[in-house]
This record gives structure tokens, sequence and C-alpha cells, in this order.
């Protein structure tokens, strides 16, 4: 009995272990999942919407998402110049003007170089930011909701050094490290002999750009190691302060007489050469009066009984003399925006040489020198007029402004690492392949180098928005619920 029951034992022990998967079975069908889990997380997002569509959440579209979008082809543009710049030199130059035994090219034209025109955009990402950032406060203070006001502007202040500083510093990190290993060049830092020598290098450049808070509207200290692009970041926390500051103190003024205070501080602003604190407090004016005008036009209470009767031949005329006027008004803001545009078309050199600019550049009014005081101006003579002219803001609402308004951020601090990395190693190739002596090598290497970096571009900024800017958002509001005191209910 005992010979017939082991030879049972042994068979049911085998088929019980033929029954289960081997252990390098399930090894790599886990490898596989983590594998493929880590491949799809790579695509950018919307090759990942693509994939599988029930992953997206449907965004509920704020008032200022053409903003949103405005600043997201901004940031691009950024990108835009920064290669241009720095690939293809001869495009900086006035069209017609030192090109160097070379045509000129249509992109050099005014109007058509602001696709790479960075100085200008930076005007126009702080005049965007005091309107978005002043938008709710001012929409709760026309409601009376001063409760909650205090309460925005006191999450606002508590989250913003968060949500400025910890994607640049993760930033910079990440530029240091490349330098260290030798995949970007040395042009703005220089490598050390070991990575903690690195690494606490990037730590002392970090504490650099947060003291640099205190310099409020100076751009003269010297720009950041590895990436120059965060000398904005300073001025966008400490300028966001300030507009906190002045949404508070006038919260309880009379509508009239906080505009009226208002243009009167950014006045004194502007003739004290405190240029990025006018950008910031004129957004604020520009969202105030775009929340009066989106105010009823009639009080609630009136009867349609009471409003007059007119005939037919007076509401022909009123509405034909309604269409002339609004077609005057709008043609005034399409003005201003060609003339913004037109003063986004400043070249780096040789303004005396240009018509127009030439103007503008010898009438610079004082305090300022340069091209800077009139990308202001013109900055906001776009935004303005997109905010008046509804017709136009769905140029900035169409799906691709508004993903590029979501990477915005992203986009401006991983461009400069990108190019860092990408520049030497394909620059040269790309000079053996297309050459740079004639007007048509120098376009086909423009737009090949376009072809190449833009790609890794976009989808490095999708990678590091969704890895390092949304949970830095996320971050910050998770501090301040753990930080803040709970409403005691009285």
């Amino acid at each position: 009995m005992i010979k017939d029951y082991q030879p049972k034992m042994m068979w049911n022990f085998i088929e019980a272990d033929a029954s289960q998967p081997a252990d390098h079975a399930i090894f790599l069908s886990s490898g596989k999942r983590i594998l493929q889990r880590v491949v799809f997380g790579l695509l950018p997002s919307f090759v990942q919407q693509r994939i599988r569509p029930n992953l997206t959440k449907s965004q509920r579209r704020r008032p200022t998402a053409y903003l949103d979008g405005l600043r997201g082809v901004a940031s691009f543009i950024v990108f835009m110049g920064h290669y241009t710049e720095e690939n293809l030199g001869w495009y900086t130059e006035p069209y017609g003007l030192y090109e160097d035994g070379a045509k000129s090219s249509p992109l050099q034209l005014p109007f058509a170089r602001v696709i790479y025109s960075a100085r200008p955009m930076v005007h126009i990402f702080f005049i965007i930011s005091g309107y978005v950032l002043s938008y709710k406060p001012l929409k709760q203070i026309h409601a009376q909701q001063f409760s909650a006001l205090t309460t925005t502007l006191s999450s606002s202040v508590f989250r913003r050094a968060l949500r400025l500083f910890l994607p640049s510093f993760v930033t910079l990190f990440i530029m240091a490290t490349a330098l260290y290993c030798g995949f970007s060049d040395s042009r703005y830092a220089e490598p050390h002999s070991s990575l903690y020598s690195q690494l606490t290098h990037a730590w002392n450049v970090c504490l650099r750009l947060l003291s640099a808070s205190w310099a409020i509207n100076d751009i003269d200290y010297p720009q950041p190691p590895y990436n120059p692009a965060l000398w904005t970041i300073p001025i966008e926390f400490a300028q966001s302060l300030l507009l906190f500051i002045a949404i508070l103190g006038l919260s309880r003024c009379v509508t009239s007489i906080r505009l009226l205070l208002l243009a009167g501080i950014s006045a004194f602003c502007f003739y004290s050469g405190e240029l990025y604190t006018v950008e910031f407090l004129g957004g604020m004016f520009i969202a105030e009066v775009t929340i009066l005008q989106d105010g009823p036009l009639t009080s609630p209470s009136a009867s349609p009984t009471t409003l007059p009767k007119y005939t037919a031949k007076e509401k022909a005329e009123a509405v034909c003399g309604c269409t002339i006027k609004e077609k005057l008004i709008q043609a005034f803001w399409l003005a201003n925006i060609v003339s913004g545009l037109f003063i986004a078309s400043w070249t780096n050199r040789h303004v005396e040489e240009l018509w127009g600019l030439r103007f503008l550049n010898a009438h610079t009014p004082e305090p300022y020198e340069g091209q800077r005081v009139w990308f202001c101006l013109g900055a906001f003579q776009i935004v303005t007029a997109f905010t008046q002219l509804k017709s136009l803001q769905s140029i900035f609402t169409t799906p691709g402004a508004i993903y590029l308004g979501n990477i915005s951020y992203a986009l401006y601090l991983t461009h400069n690492l990108c190019l860092r990395i990408l520049e030497p190693r394909v620059g040269p190739w790309l000079d053996d392949v297309f050459g740079k002596a004639t007007l048509w090598q120098r376009q086909l290497s423009w737009l090949g180098g376009l072809a190449l970096f833009l790609p890794i571009v976009i989808c490095v900024a999708d990678l590091f928005w969704r890895v390092v800017d949304t949970p830095s958002v996320k971050f910050a509001r998770w501090l301040e619920g753990k930080c803040v005191v709970e409403k005691i209910s009285i």
C-alpha cells in the first residue's frame, strides 16, 4: 500500500505544480507590464488620449482660457527665438542688412519675424499673469465676498513660491547632472570634478535664484547658470506678491476709485522705472475692465413694459449706428494688434537703420533706454485687444493652443535643456548636410533643425508637465491643506 501511495502523491504534486505558472513566467509577465507602463508614460499626453480616451477627464473651460492659449503660444515663440538665435543668427538681423553675402529670408520681414521674437513674449507673460492672478479675487470683490477673498489671497500667497520655484529647481538639478555627465554643453556653466560638487553648485544657484526675488524689477543681475531663462522667475514671484497686496489694499474701494487709484499707481511706477510692476498692475486693470464689461447691462428689476417703444425706422437707424460703432471699435483694436506685432518685430541690433522702429527708439521715454519699454507697451496693445475682440479669442481656444497653454510653463523651463543637449550633436550634422552659405541652405537648415528639435522638445515638456509641474501644484495644495487652520463654525 505504501508503494502504491507514493507514486500517487508524486503524480498529484506534479499536476498541481504544472497548473501554476513558473517563476520565470511570472517575472517576465510583471516585467512586460512594467515596461508597457513606462513606455506608455513616456508618450505625450495627446498620444495617450488617443490610445486610452477613458483616462482623460473633461476640463471645464475657464473664462480666461484664451489667455492661457496666448501664453502657450508665447512660450512656444520663446523656444523658437532661442533656437533661431543660437542656430541661425543671421535671422536676428534686419531684412536686407548684414546677411554676409546671402539674400535675406522672408522670415526676417516685420510681422513674420514675430514667430521667433522671444524678448517681447516675456512682457506678455507678465501682463497675463497680472490678469489671471487677479481675475478670481476681483470677481469676489464685485460679489462682495470678502471672506472668500481673504481665503483666496491667503492661498495664493502660500502656494506661489512652491508653484514657481519647485519646477525651476528641478530643471536646475537635471541640467547640472546632464552637464556633469557630458550630455550638455558648458556654455553657461562649467562641469565639476564630482557629481556631489556639481549638485552642490546647483543648490547654491537655487538659493541665489530665490534671493534674487528681492531685485523686484532688476534684470541686471547675472543670469542663472545652467538655464538662463530662469531670470524671469524671481521677478514673477516678487511681482505676484506685490499684486496680491494691491488687490487686498484696494478691495474695499468703490470700483471707479479702485480703477483710478490703480491707474495712478501704475503711472507712478512707470515714471519710476518699475516696468514689470506696471505690467502686473496693468493686467489687474484689464481684468477689472473686462469684468465690468461682462456684467449685466440693465438692472434686473427693470420690467419690459417700462422700456420705451421705437418705430421700425428708429430701430433700423439704431442698429445701423450700432453696427458702424462696433466696426470702428473693432478696427481700433485690430490696429492695436498690428501695432503691437510691429513692435514685437524689433530686431536685436541695428534698429537705427529701420523705418518706424528708428523713430520709436529715438523717442523712448525716460528713464528707459532701448526696446524694453516699447515691448511693454506693445504687449499691452496685444493682450488688451484680445480681451476686447471676442471673435479672435477662438484662435487661442483651439485644441493646439490650449495644449500649449497647459505645457507652457514646462516648455519654458525645459526647452533650454533640450537645446543644450541637441545642438552640439545635431548642429554640425545639419551644417554638413545643408550648409549655411546661401538663402535656401539656411532655410533648409532652419527647417531641418526645427523638424528634429520640435518633437523632442514637446515630448520632454509634456513629460515634465505631468511628472514635475502638475505634481508641484498638487503638492502645494496638499501642504496648504496640512498647514492652514480648519474653518470653525460658530
